[in-house]
């Protein structure tokens, strides 16, 4: 014997000869550190698997896991993974959430208030509650936040496109053709 006394460690640390989790060395045992574990019999602290943490003193790869995942991400059996377009999560989620009805949000998105409402397409305007048709007599060009009247004495079907879609209405009371 070298003069000193071998102890069996604790559950987490490190010895030569070993105990769940320990490692034994001149000056005694050692914690395992951050990410690694030690079970019975090892002679040193072996690291968690790729991509998965674990507190100091672990005694067993079960005790690793996966880190929490970011917002914009959610947690699947092989780790974390990108929330898709029209989805949004935060921090450690486990699925990602729909964006409301009619509302569309990149990849990634971290919470509702990415989702927004697509552009209107000509013919619609936008609300707050998404595009809306312009109504008779009116219209609009593409992204319109508001329908343009029609020039005084003209016409248009509802979701007109542009001012060439307005005509004189030449049936109109007192007229004639």
């Amino acid at each position: 014997m070298l003069g000193w006394h071998i102890d069996l460690c604790s559950a987490g640390e490190t010895t030569y000869m070993t105990e769940n989790g320990c490692q034994m060395t001149e000056n005694g045992c050692v914690q395992c550190g951050e990410n690694t574990y030690s079970g019975a019999g090892a002679s040193e602290c072996t690291n968690c698997p790729d991509g998965m943490i674990s507190a100091a003193g672990s005694s067993s790869e079960a005790d690793c896991s996966y880190d929490l995942c970011s917002a914009g991400d959610y947690m699947t059996e092989n780790g974390c993974k990108q929330c898709g377009e029209n989805t949004y999560s935060g921090a450690g989620a486990s699925e990602c959430t729909n964006c409301p009805d009619g509302m569309i949000s990149a990849a990634g998105s971290s919470s509702e208030a990415d989702c927004s409402y697509d552009l209107c397409s000509a013919g619609d305007y936008m609300t707050e509650n998404g595009c809306q048709q312009c109504g008779e007599n009116t219209y609009s060009s593409d992204e319109a936040s508001s329908c343009t009247s029609c020039p005084d004495g003209m016409i248009s079907a509802a979701g007109s496109t542009s001012e060439a879609d307005c005509a004189y209405d030449l049936c109109s009371a007192g007229r004639t053709i």
